[in-house]
C-alpha cells in the first residue's frame, strides 16, 4: 500500500537530506507492520493521505481539515521522508490528540 504524507522540507535540509518535493509516497506492507503501528496509521488514513487527527469542540476525534475547502484533508507532516520519520510525527499527534482528551498521553 502506499501512503502519502508531507515532508517538513526546511527540516530535512537542516538534516543534510535533500527532499526534492514536500509530498512524499512511501510503499509499505501493512501485514509486516505491528498492529499498534497499523491502528495508528489506520485511524489516519483518507484514501493513501495520511492525516492530522485533531479534537473538535465536543471531544469528538476527526481528520484535520483545511481552513479553506472543508473537502481537503490536512496531511501529516514528517521531519524526513522516512517510515521511522512518519510514525515518530503520527506518535506525536497521538501524544497530543490524548492530551486533550485528558488522558495520559502514551510513551513514545
Amino acid at each position: 500500500m502506499v501512503l502519502r504524507f508531507e515532508v517538513n522540507q526546511a527540516e530535512a535540509f537542516r538534516q543534510g537530506v535533500n527532499v526534492e518535493k514536500s509530498t512524499n509516497h512511501l510503499e509499505i506492507d501493512p501485514s509486516r507492520l505491528p498492529e499498534e503501528e497499523r491502528n495508528l496509521i489506520a485511524d489516519r488514513l483518507t484514501g493513501i493521505d495520511v492525516c492530522w487527527l485533531q479534537v473538535d469542540n465536543y471531544h469528538n476525534v476527526m481528520k484535520a481539515k483545511s481552513n479553506y475547502d472543508d473537502d481537503v484533508r490536512h496531511r501529516i507532516v514528517a521531519k524526513l521522508p522516512t517510515y521511522e520519520a512518519l510514525l515518530e510525527a503520527i506518535r506525536a499527534n497521538q501524544v497530543e490528540i490524548e492530551a486533550e482528551l485528558g488522558k495520559k498521553p502514551k510513551v513514545v
